[in-house]
This record gives C-alpha cells, sequence and structure tokens, in this order.
C-alpha cells in the first residue's frame, strides 16, 4: 500500500468517525425502541432522499424494503438547485453511501482529487462604478491565508451529484421507481412492507396530507458555471479559494459566491457563480426585474474577476423559491416523515447550506427512524445551529445591511469572525 492510499484510508476513517460521533449525540443509544415500521417508501429522488435511504439500508431489517419513487432526474447544463457541496455535506454523503470523497467526487463531476475544491473563503465588498465593478479590500473568513488543510467546499451540478447517487447506490439494497406519486395513498402502493414509514422528501408540502402556509420570505437567485478568460483569473480571485462578494442594493445586500467548479457536461467551466436576494414575500418587489439586474450582477463581477459565464442560454439559471421557518415547523402525521420539512431552515441559495441539511437530516433522520425515535425532533435539533447561522447572515444583510457593508470595507476578518468564521467546524471537512 503506497502511502497516499494510507493517508486516504485514514482520512475517511476520521471522517466517517466523527459522522458517528455527530450521530450518537443527536440519536442516542439510550433511547433506543425497536423500529415502529417495516418498510419505508419515499417520495423524492433528491439530495436528502437518497441520503435517508442509504443510511437506513445499513440496517439488516430495512434491507430490501426502502423504495424511493420519483421521476428519474433529468440532467442538463443548466445549473438548477445548489452547487455548492461543503466539506462536512460529502462526509455525511460518502459515509451514508460507504464510499470515499475520491469516489463521490467522480461520481459527482467526473473529475479526481482533488477536484474542484477550495480550502479557504474569502470576501469583499463588490461596487459598480458607471458599469465597471471594483472591490474593497479582501481578506480569509475561513482557511486564513494559507487555507485548510481539510476541504471546505466542493462544486458540482445539482443533477449530476443526483444521478451520481443513484449509481452509487446501485449495489445497494433500495429499490428505484420512476414515478410521479400523486398522494399518500398513492405512495403507500409502492411499499415493500404492511407498516410502511411514508416519507416525503418533494417540495410539495401536502402531498402526503401536510400542512401548507404561505412565506413570509423569498429567495431570488441567479446562477451560472463559468470558465477563465484568455487573461486569467484576477484579483480578489483566487485559486483554491470561494470568493463571496456582496452588494448593497437598496438596502438589502445580494450575496455572491464564486467557487471552483466541474461538471463533464461544461467542461471547460472551472468556476460557478452565484448572486442571491432575500425579500419579503408582501414587499411588491419585481420578479422580472430584480432578476435582470441580478444577471446583470452576475456577469459584470464575474468579468471583473477573469471569469466569462459559458453559454448562458444552455447554463444560466434565475428562479424564485420560498424561504423556510427558522423555527418551529409543523409535524409530521403520523406515519409519516416530512423530510424536506423538516430538514430546510431559513433562507436557501443564499448560504451554501442547503446540502449540507440535506445530507446531515437525511442521515439523522433514518437513524432515528431505525431505533424507533423521533426523527422530526432528532433533525430539528441536529440542524439548529445551521438554521442559527443562516438567520444571522439574513440579520446581516437584511436588517443591518448598511453597517455589514461599512463593517466589510474596513476589516473582513473581524466583520466575518462571528458566526461565519467562529463556526468553521461546521463546514469543513473532519479531515
Amino acid at each position: 500500500m503506497s502511502l497516499v492510499d494510507a493517508s486516504g484510508k485514514a482520512q475517511t476513517r476520521h471522517r466517517n468517525e466523527s459522522v458517528q460521533r455527530f450521530v450518537s449525540r443527536y440519536v442516542p443509544a439510550t433511547g433506543t425502541r425497536p423500529p415502529s415500521y417495516d418498510s419505508v417508501v419515499i417520495a423524492g429522488n433528491g439530495i436528502g432522499a437518497q441520503t435517508f435511504a442509504a443510511q437506513l439500508a445499513k440496517h439488516p431489517q430495512f434491507e430490501g424494503k426502502i423504495t424511493l419513487v420519483a421521476p428519474p432526474a433529468k440532467e442538463s447544463r443548466r445549473l438548477i438547485n445548489g452547487v455548492s457541496l461543503r466539506g462536512i455535506a460529502a462526509d455525511f454523503l460518502s459515509s451514508a453511501v460507504g464510499v470515499d470523497h475520491a469516489t463521490l467526487l467522480q461520481a459527482a463531476t467526473g473529475t479526481s482529487l482533488p477536484g474542484p475544491v477550495a480550502h479557504r473563503q474569502t470576501a469583499a465588498m463588490a461596487i459598480d462604478r458607471n458599469g465597471e465593478w471594483t472591490f474593497s479590500d479582501s481578506g480569509p473568513w475561513q482557511g486564513g491565508s494559507r487555507g485548510n488543510a481539510a476541504p471546505l467546499v466542493y462544486g458540482m451540478r445539482n443533477s449530476r451529484l443526483v444521478a451520481g447517487l443513484r449509481e452509487l447506490l446501485a449495489e445497494h439494497p433500495v429499490e428505484y421507481v420512476d414515478d410521479m406519486v400523486e398522494s399518500a395513498a398513492h405512495l403507500r402502493s409502492y411499499a415493500a412492507g404492511t407498516r410502511p414509514l411514508l416519507v416525503n422528501a418533494t417540495t410539495k408540502p401536502t402531498l402526503l396530507g401536510g400542512d401548507s402556509s404561505r412565506p413570509q420570505r423569498l429567495v431570488l437567485a441567479v446562477q451560472a458555471p463559468m470558465f477563465e478568460a484568455e487573461s486569467g483569473i484576477s484579483r480578489p480571485l483566487q485559486r483554491d479559494t470561494t470568493f463571496a462578494p456582496l452588494i448593497r442594493r437598496n438596502d438589502i445586500i445580494d450575496v455572491g459566491y464564486f467557487t471552483p467548479f466541474a461538471d463533464p457536461l461544461s467542461p471547460r467551466s472551472t468556476w460557478y457563480g452565484i448572486f442571491a436576494r432575500v425579500v419579503d414575500a408582501d414587499s411588491g418587489f419585481d420578479k422580472d426585474a430584480e432578476l435582470a439586474t441580478m444577471t446583470a450582477e452576475l456577469h459584470g463581477v464575474a468579468n471583473a474577476l477573469g471569469l466569462m459565464v459559458d453559454d448562458a442560454a444552455e447554463t444560466l439559471a434565475g428562479a424564485l423559491v420560498p424561504a423556510s421557518s427558522w423555527g418551529k415547523v409543523a409535524r409530521s402525521k403520523p406515519g409519516t416523515l416530512e423530510l424536506k420539512r423538516m430538514y430546510s431552515g431559513g433562507a436557501p441559495c443564499y448560504y451554501a447550506d442547503g446540502m449540507v441539511s440535506a445530507a446531515i437530516g437525511g442521515v439523522i433522520g433514518a437513524e432515528a427512524v431505525m431505533h424507533g425515535q423521533d426523527p422530526d425532533a432528532a433533525i430539528r435539533r441536529a440542524l439548529r445551529p445551521w438554521r442559527r447561522h443562516n438567520f444571522l447572515w439574513w440579520l446581516e444583510t437584511n436588517k443591518i445591511a448598511a453597517l455589514t457593508d461599512r463593517f466589510l470595507r474596513v476589516n473582513v476578518q473581524a466583520s466575518m469572525a462571528y458566526p461565519h468564521s467562529a463556526g468553521l467546524r461546521m463546514w469543513k471537512s473532519a479531515a
């Protein structure tokens, strides 16, 4: 065995042990009871759904009794849903599926290690000076000047990751059914047992009879893959680093995030960029005008960083998505688990925490079901720190935007010290 192989196996072991310690904290063995269900049938095939299925399939009681029901994932170059896979999310996904980071990356990006990775994160204010974009002094807020030893984030197309997870689960005792679920009865018809748990991992809150309420906040987002101009990248963008350009506009900060990226369908794209903005649902905003402004921001800031949007007509996506509650949410009805609702928290597309929540929520939810504990409570409790960080970031960017702008121009490290830098362990891989 080579030293490289030994090092990789040691990293994987350390990551898996870290995941297990986390699981033991939120699904303690002292509360274990026999499972209430003899099978599980899941509506949806996204990251949370497949992670939940993979983790549950580790237990002999559920081997061959787990079914995912959803239309097959459609792959296209357009960037729909999250792109930034945090290091800790990669730990949880890899642990659930039973692979290492290298295998996960190969399936999701078609690349080998180190892959599209960043070991540090920087930020600065971005200023539009009559069409010319400039930046305040940038500074690191995670990873310092040299970068963290462990990966902080990988960049990949969401639909490829979803398809890659299905490929990795091909040898696991999990059944996939290509169908669109219309109701609880429809989902139950696919169960492999007589006492199934019905799991809703879709974006339809009422699919299993759950409650639905009008969101108080919405998130506007524009994102696209990018390639480097012939002149190369320009500071403050740096290699092995994610960069967060922040734009204060009408007393709200548009949050940008530019990170290394890889996608087999867009092979020349080695970067990805997004701008996201949280708005009150009743604020009377003009969706089309906002998305047009943010698209111009994305192109302008990218060009200033030495990047070009790769085939915007095929790859760029603009979206308006609902934000979920940071606090209490309606409980799952008896015999069901509203998995998507339980792991969602706050504003999506905005803090690069969506795939973290899906991965952790999937693992914790599965372990709670297996040990006869309440998955609703376990998932919400485990993800409380991420919801808190999301909420604090919303306060900084929406409620005290002018103050945040001023502090970031003076000293990025001091401005981002809490909770962002202090919460490094919530984002980086364990090894």
